[in-house]
C-alpha cells in the first residue's frame, strides 16, 4: 500500500499509520528548522536574537578584601544609594577610630609646637632684621658723610698741590736756602696730605661695595638660622604622615558606594568572613538589553536601528545603541532542546525607551527583534 493510498483509506489502521509516518517526518525536519532558527535570520527579514536584561551602566560587584568579617551592613536590597554612601563596616573599625583620635591629638600637638616655633623664630628675626637695619642704616649715613667729607678735602688738597707745585717749579731757585728748605718741607707735606685725603676717599668707596656685598651674605645666613615656617622640620612632617596614615587605615574599615545606584542583591551578611562579594549595584533608571546577535546578522544592524524586546510577554520598543566588534560564544541559551548550544555572536546593545519593567527583572533573559535599516 502507497503512501497515498493510506491517506485515502479512512479506516483505523490507515489513520494511525499516518500520523506515524507524518510524525516521523516531522521529527525529521525539525533539527533543521531549529538549527536555522537558532544560527541567524532571513536575509532580508527581521534579526532575532536572545539578550539578557542590565542597567545602562551595568552591572557593579562591590567587594571587600577576603578574608576580613564583616561586622555590619548598613543597607538592604532595593535602596537607593548616593556615590560615596558607606554600605558596610568591616572589623578593625573602633581600633581605626582610636588610632585617628590618637593622631589627630598628635597633630594639634605638633601644630600647637610649630606656631610656638614660628614665635619663637619670628621674634628672634625680628631682632636680628633690626638690630641688621639699624646697623645698615647708621653706615649708610655716616660712610655717605665721610665719603662726601674725604671727596672735598682730596679735591681741596689735590687744588692747592696744582698751585704750590707751579710755584714751586717757578721760584725754586730765587728763594734763599732756610726759606727754601721751609719750603720745601711745607711742600712736601702738603703732598703728604693731598695723597692721604686721596686714599681715604677710596678707601670709603671700596668699604662701601664691600658692605653691600657682605649684605647679601647677612641675608642668606639669617634666613638659614631662623627659619619662619618650620615646614621642613621632621617632627612636624611626621605628625602629618601619621594622620594621613590613620585615616587610610580608617578608610579601609569601611566599604562606600562607588557610584549611585539601587542595591540589587546583598550577597553577604553581618558576622560573616568576607569572600570578596558583599553586593550588587546597579543605576537601574536606564536599562538596557544586551543582544547575542548571530555573527553573519551583526553585519547588518546599525546604530539607531529600531528594535523590539519581549519580556514576559510584553513588547517594549527600544533602539540600538552600540554594536560590539568581538565575536565570542553565546552565553544566553534557548530552552529548546533541539536548538544549536554552541553559535558565535556579537553583543549588540539595545536601550530600552521605558526601562520600568526591565528595571525589576535585572539579568532576565529576553528576546529581541532588531529591524535593519541597512548598513552596519
Amino acid at each position: 500500500m502507497t503512501l497515498v493510498d493510506l491517506l485515502r483509506d479512512p479506516g483505523p489502521p490507515a489513520r494511525l499509520a499516518t500520523v506515524l509516518i507524518v510524525g516521523l517526518a516531522f521529527a525529521a525536519l525539525s533539527p533543521t528548522l531549529s538549527a536555522q532558527s537558532s544560527s541567524g535570520s532571513p536575509a532580508n527579514g527581521g534579526i532575532h536574537a536572545l539578550g539578557r536584561l542590565e542597567p545602562a551602566t551595568g552591572l557593579i560587584t562591590v567587594g571587600s578584601r577576603p578574608g576580613q568579617r564583616i561586622d555590619e551592613i548598613k543597607v538592604a536590597a532595593g535602596d537607593q544609594v548616593a556615590a560615596g554612601q558607606v554600605l558596610a563596616i568591616l572589623e578593625g573599625r573602633k581600633q581605626a577610630e582610636a588610632q585617628l583620635a590618637l593622631a589627630e591629638l598628635q597633630k594639634k600637638k605638633s601644630d600647637f609646637e610649630k606656631q610656638s616655633h614660628r614665635g619663637d623664630a619670628s621674634f628672634q628675626t625680628s631682632q636680628a632684621r633690626d638690630q641688621l637695619v639699624l646697623e645698615r642704616e647708621t653706615f649708610d649715613r655716616t660712610n655717605s658723610l665721610r665719603l662726601e667729607s674725604a671727596t672735598k678735602v682730596a679735591d681741596l688738597l689735590r687744588k692747592t698741590l696744582d698751585q704750590a707745585t707751579k710755584l714751586h717749579d717757578t721760584l725754586g731757585g730765587m728763594i734763599p736756602d732756610r726759606e727754601k728748605i721751609e719750603a720745601e718741607g711745607r711742600f712736601v707735606e702738603l703732598q703728604a696730605k693731598t695723597h692721604q685725603a686721596e686714599l681715604d676717599k677710596q678707601l670709603l668707596i671700596v668699604e662701601k661695595e664691600q658692605t653691600l656685598k657682605k649684605r647679601s651674605i647677612e641675608d642668606a645666613r639669617l634666613a638659614y638660622e631662623n627659619p619662619e615656617l618650620g615646614d621642613d622640620n621632621p617632627d612636624f612632617q611626621m605628625a602629618d604622615a601619621q594622620l594621613t596614615l590613620a585615616k587610610a587605615a580608617l578608610a579601609d574599615t569601611q566599604v562606600v558606594a562607588p557610584r549611585a545606584g539601587k542595591v540589587l542583591e546583598v550577597i553577604a551578611h553581618a558576622g560573616e568572613v568576607g569572600t570578596g562579594q558583599l553586593m550588587l549595584l546597579g543605576d537601574v533608571s536606564a536599562m538596557v538589553a544586551v543582544a547575542e546577535v548571530f555573527q553573519s546578522d551583526v553585519l547588518r544592524v546599525k546604530v539607531g536601528d529600531p528594535a523590539t524586546v519581549s519580556i514576559l510577554g510584553q513588547s517594549f520598543a527600544g533602539k540600538v545603541e552600540a554594536i560590539g566588534t568581538v565575536v565570542g560564544r553565546n552565553q544566553a541559551m534557548n530552552m529548546d532542546p533541539r536548538a544549536l548550544k554552541d553559535v558565535r555572536v556579537v553583543k549588540v546593545r539595545v536601550t530600552l525607551d521605558d526601562p520600568k519593567t526591565a528595571a525589576r527583572l535585572v539579568s532576565m533573559e529576553a528576546e529581541v527583534a532588531i529591524t535593519p535599516s541597512g548598513g552596519g
